[in-house]
């Protein structure tokens, strides 16, 4: 697996809202410390990439971006960088929170559409709000 090169690997992107528990979801699916994560919102400042092998598809890289709606003094270079990502993304996790689905998850959703980039709509913090039929049925409709 490490000496596949990152162009022929599958690229996997996470993107979302600030804060909405991107690098948490990222070190979870690799049982380590991959990103930095706390409760202070624009904490991922550059991309982070993480090679591995996902069985049955193999080799790929994930990509976890700094958040969408990033309001702090270096917001414009994250972002900058963040919508880079869409040039490579074969894949996008769009991670959200439960209920909350506004022009940061359309804008997403509008740049996987333009790129024909697949998006699997990853809920986040359950364990806090469980999602209504309501919002999966909004999902549903993306």
């Amino acid at each position: 697996m490490e000496t596949t090169a990152k162009s022929n690997r599958l690229h996997i992107a996470l993107f979302g809202r600030t804060n909405v528990g991107k690098s948490s979801f990222l070190n979870f699916l690799f049982a380590q410390d991959v990103s930095i994560t706390s409760e202070i919102a624009g904490t991922t400042t550059d991309v982070v990439e993480k090679p591995m092998e996902l069985l049955p598809i193999g080799p790929v890289v994930f990509i976890d971006t700094a958040g969408l709606g990033d309001k702090t003094a270096l917001s414009d270079k994250r972002l900058k960088k963040t919508q880079k990502v869409f040039e490579r993304a074969d894949l996008i996790l769009l991670v959200t929170e439960s209920g909350v689905w506004g022009e940061y998850e359309n804008f997403v959703m509008t740049s996987a559409a333009y790129g024909n980039i697949p998006v699997i709509v990853v809920i986040n913090k359950i364990d806090i709000s469980y999602p209504s039929d309501d919002y999966f049925s909004e999902i549903k409709s993306k």
